[in-house]
């Protein structure tokens, strides 16, 4: 008997509590609170990772077709030797060549610097790192 008095006794209270926390007015945040508010907004924002999304498999595909079309278009060209303007050509067709190895290397997450120099060596493990993941061209 006495438990019940002490329970409707706790009831009755948060039930005023409740009901003033209704019909009385709100007092602003204080400045601590809105600081503390900013903080931890600013630290979820920090501690949360966005979603990457998966790569467009088309793109890929549209990669893999451009990187063998290109390639092709250069062993045609190192193959023909009364070509107008061949190393132009080669040079031109070398870097696009570069350029889709660097897009196709971000899209299968491989790692290296796109900042470092143009090279032979750096064609190379570019080719042999995307070779390893299962692309083909």
């Amino acid at each position: 008997m006495r438990a019940m008095v002490w329970l409707a006794a706790a009831v009755l209270f948060l039930l005023l509590c409740v009901l003033l926390n209704l019909l009385l007015p709100n007092p602003p945040p204080s400045g601590l609170r809105r600081s503390l508010q900013r903080r931890t907004a600013r630290l979820a924002a920090r501690l949360h990772r966005h979603p990457v999304p998966d790569p467009d498999p088309f793109d890929t595909l549209w990669l893999q077709t451009r990187l063998g079309y290109l390639a092709g278009k250069i062993r045609r060209i190192e193959s023909a030797p009364q070509v107008y303007a061949r190393a132009h050509r080669l040079m031109a067709l070398e870097a696009a060549y570069d350029d889709l190895l660097d897009e196709a290397c971000r899209l299968a997450g491989c790692p290296g610097e796109a900042e470092q120099k143009r090279s032979e060596e750096k064609r190379w493990q570019e080719e042999q790192e995307l070779a390893a993941r299962g692309w083909s061209w």
